[in-house]
């Protein structure tokens, strides 16, 4: 569970960062003439895992959804991206293959720099350095924060719960950027269970659906979901 503690902390990591992420995108446009930025659609794959590098994307606009799969096939995202971020940035320093798959969950506006020319940026500018860094600093604080959302809570229900209240810091809508099975992935369940726990929320009135958004109405009940271990699954259950 994210603590008010955590919740502060990241904050004010977040604020910092904020001002890196400013400064790093105006230098790479500054010492990049040839950035090339284009606009996707919804559901289009930037780059896929084990795919070989090329370069880094800089989220300008929309949001986008990080993932790893199992040989199975099985996928779990790991973490939402948002404007700002710049995404395969650890695997493009390792100078490996992609570690992710990263799909776009809305329409984005995203700017492409190559490998070659994100070394040169970063040899050349010591201030692009750092805050690669502090970049790669928040990426890692982000996954960690995800992993304990993902493994501590022991059921379906309480992740559940714990997704929707960190949707839901800074506003009690949520807008319905990712569907029942991209939820799903999040949690570690399967859609059907999805389903059917949003139906049990939806029909205490812990939660309204519509077309376009899920709207928190009861954030209490559904901070009390993180401790009942079994219990609500139950009741959805009948």
């Amino acid at each position: 569970m994210t603590t008010p503690q955590h919740v502060q902390i990241n904050q004010r990591l977040k604020q910092r960062d904020d001002g890196d992420l400013r400064s790093l995108l105006s230098q790479i446009c500054a010492s990049n003439p040839r950035n090339r930025t284009r606009f996707h659609d919804r559901g289009i794959v930037l780059f896929a895992e084990g795919d070989p590098v090329r370069g880094v994307y800089v989220l300008r606009t929309g949001s986008a959804a990080v993932s790893v799969s199992s040989s199975e096939g099985r996928v779990v995202i790991l973490r939402l991206a948002h404007a700002g971020e710049v995404l395969g940035l650890n695997s493009v320093l390792c100078n490996s293959f992609y570690d992710t798959t990263v799909k776009t969950l809305a329409p984005c506006c995203i700017d492409f720099m190559s490998r070659a020319e994100l070394i040169e940026f970063s040899e050349r500018s010591q201030a692009g350095a750092n805050a690669l860094l502090r970049l790669l600093s928040r990426e890692l604080a982000q996954l960690t924060e995800r992993t304990r959302a993902l493994l501590l809570p022991q059921t379906a229900s309480a992740r559940l719960a714990n997704l929707l209240l960190a949707c839901s810091r800074e506003s009690v809508r949520i807008e319905k950027v990712f569907t029942q099975e991209d939820i799903a992935q999040m949690i570690g369940s399967s859609r059907e269970t999805v389903t059917r726990l949003l139906t049990a929320l939806r029909r205490r009135n812990i939660i309204q659906i519509t077309s376009d958004s899920v709207l928190i109405l009861d954030r209490r009940a559904l901070e009390n979901m993180l401790d009942s271990k079994d219990q609500f699954e139950t009741r959805a259950a009948r």
